[in-house]
């Protein structure tokens, strides 16, 4: 019976303290009522229902400078500009921005530096992973903050593609990032972001603390 109650306990502990969330969802500009070609884009929206959320303002998301791809329902940045993202409200959300195939315009992949990334808050890790990267044209980096993807072919009026987009993830909940590019004035850096919700993590209580140990102190008792 003391066999049975322990493990029953134990359950319950471990599902009190697990950490759950929703699988990403892409949020794309469209979902905000935005089309192609818009930018610059300014304001707070709620995302929170996208994700899952039981309510709207559970999570919202602040735009600062952003922009839309004049071809497809993306997100978009243009040389020495950025956007910046924030994300409020009370829950906390995993993101991932998820860089396309290429940097830049045919008229720019001239061998000449081409960096696109982003900005972490301080504190806030992210990782990058493109599955397959093209290490003859293109290097992952990292400097303090900042998460970067270099152009460093020698091919001229070309455009040059990886065979798969760039894509950086956080390693924890973020409240801040920022997207930048210091390669084309186009605005056909394209990207997308992904939001994953994530719930708090509640602390076990200490009463369920000393049931526990009072449990393991009766089995080795018996034992």
């Amino acid at each position: 019976m003391i066999k049975k109650s322990l493990f029953a306990l134990i359950a319950v502990l471990t599902f009190s303290c697990s950490v759950y969330g929703q699988a990403f969802t892409t949020i794309a500009p469209s979902d905000l009522g935005f089309s192609t070609g818009s930018g610059p884009i300014n304001g707070i929206f709620d995302i929170g229902l996208e994700l899952g959320e039981a309510n709207d303002t559970d999570v919202r998301l602040s735009i600062n400078n952003g922009f839309v791809s004049s071809l497809t329902n993306s997100w978009t940045v243009g040389e020495g500009n950025s956007t910046t993202f924030n994300l409020l409200g009370p829950t906390a959300a995993n993101v991932f921005v998820n860089h396309g195939r290429n940097l830049g315009s045919e008229n720019f992949a001239n061998g000449s530096l081409a960096r696109d990334g982003i900005t972490s808050a301080s504190g806030e890790t992210w990782s990058l992973d493109t599955g397959t990267l093209d290490t003859s044209r293109y290097t992952l980096g990292q400097n303090a903050n900042d998460y970067f993807v270099d152009y460093t072919g020698t091919e001229t009026n070309t455009l040059e593609f990886n065979p798969v987009g760039f894509r950086f993830t956080s390693d924890q909940p973020v409240s801040t990032w920022t997207v930048f590019s210091s390669n084309t004035t186009d605005l056909d850096n394209n990207y997308s972001l992904g939001f994953q919700a994530v719930s708090a993590i509640p602390e076990p209580s200490t009463g369920m603390l000393v049931a526990l140990s009072g449990l393991f102190f009766v089995r080795r008792k018996r034992s």
